[in-house]
């Protein structure tokens, strides 16, 4: 998630009902992009100097999950790069790769993820 979106208002929103969602799984050691949580470990993308924060990060039967919002004003490239990196990494680790979708960003999601072979669950957040 890119800056500018991380502190707007819609983008708090929608990581409150995400943080609920997670805890409400059960899943533990949550790290989030929320003031009540620690913030998630950055990612470094081998050969670049990009770095990427999850939305969220959990554990759960030992497994360790991604979380993403999705967001149509992020760089479709830079977004296809992070999602394959925690979709890789999510399956290293015996856990997987989940995008809340947003009202009016569920075909921009579906079709990165297609397009792009990106494994992730999807999960739908209502308005």
């Amino acid at each position: 998630m890119l800056k500018a979106s991380v502190d707007s208002g819609k983008y708090q929103e929608a990581m409150n009902r995400a943080v609920d969602y997670v805890q409400n799984l059960g899943f533990e050691n949550i790290r989030a992009r929320h003031e009540d949580y620690d913030e998630p470990a950055k990612l470094v993308m081998q050969g670049q100097d990009k770095t990427f924060i999850p939305d969220i990060t959990a554990m759960k039967n030992g497994g360790k999950y991604y979380f993403e919002i999705a967001d149509r004003s992020e760089d479709a490239t830079e977004i296809v790069g992070k999602w394959k990196l925690m979709a890789t990494l999510a399956d290293m680790k015996s856990g997987d790769l989940r995008i809340f979708v947003p009202y009016g960003c569920m075909k921009f999601t579906t079709e990165i993820l297609e397009k792009k072979h990106i494994k992730a669950e999807i999960i739908k957040l209502d308005r």
